[in-house]
């Protein structure tokens, strides 16, 4: 009777542990609406962190002994953005991204015929306002997108001759000439977002931005990923 008694207490125990957990899981589990919940975005505001994969294809320069082809090697941009739903379908948001890039190239010799390879890497800031329409008004919706923006990019020329200046705290002092450029850009893309949570929503976009860089020949196309994860109010 006492190993009964013992095993019933043992059984009787691990039961409400098992109620207890199941009960925990299931509260967790309300606490996340249906993914095609209706939800209703208009008037509603959105603060959220981004992060950009960037890939370019080769750009042709106009050197002055001949074409120069330049290769933006692939990169990652991070930054934030700020939207507002107008409706349960159109919004329209502000993306800010900054990174940095590498350039590469074979330079053509002016005299002697040849090349040499040159390396440059540079900082990158790009700003974009876009206008989304979201296919269905649910909490998991398919979106498309577009719009327009900008490409600021800023690079120190190391193969440049130095400059010097006098400091009169540091004495003589040595920098090498920048270079920088803004561009415009246009943009379009497709992807999903999801508003987990009446605060909690996530956002994934595949595109593709144009810009024409100055002293290139034609448009270069750049393809990108993006992820933002952020909070509506």
């Amino acid at each position: 009777m006492r190993i009964l008694k013992l095993q019933l207490g043992r059984f009787t125990a691990h039961s409400a542990v098992c109620f207890a957990v199941a009960g925990f899981t299931v509260k967790a589990s309300a606490q996340i609406p249906m993914a095609w919940d209706y939800f209703n975005r208009s008037a509603r505001t959105e603060i959220y962190g981004i992060g950009q994969y960037l890939h370019s294809e080769d750009i042709t320069f106009n050197g002055p002994a001949g074409d120069v082809k330049v290769k933006m090697n692939d990169t990652g941009l991070g930054g934030f953005g700020l939207a507002f739903h107008f409706n349960e379908f159109v919004a329209v948001h502000a993306d800010f991204m900054f990174g940095s890039a590498t350039f590469s190239g074979d330079m053509p010799l002016a005299a002697g015929g040849g090349t040499i390879h040159e390396s440059q890497d540079v900082f990158l800031q790009t700003g974009r306002f876009n206008l989304d329409y979201n296919i269905i008004n649910r909490r998991l919706t398919p979106f498309v997108t577009g719009g327009i923006g900008y490409q600021y990019l800023e690079t120190e020329m190391k193969n440049a001759p130095p400059v010097q200046y006098w400091d009169p705290w540091w004495g003589w002092q040595t920098y090498h000439a920048h270079a920088w450029e803004t561009d415009f850009t246009w943009n379009v893309g497709a992807g999903v977002r999801w508003n987990i949570t009446d605060r909690l929503f996530i956002k994934a976009t595949a595109g593709a931005q144009w810009l024409e860089y100055g002293g290139a020949r034609g448009v270069t196309t750049q393809i990108e990923g993006m992820f933002a994860i952020g909070c509506t109010f």
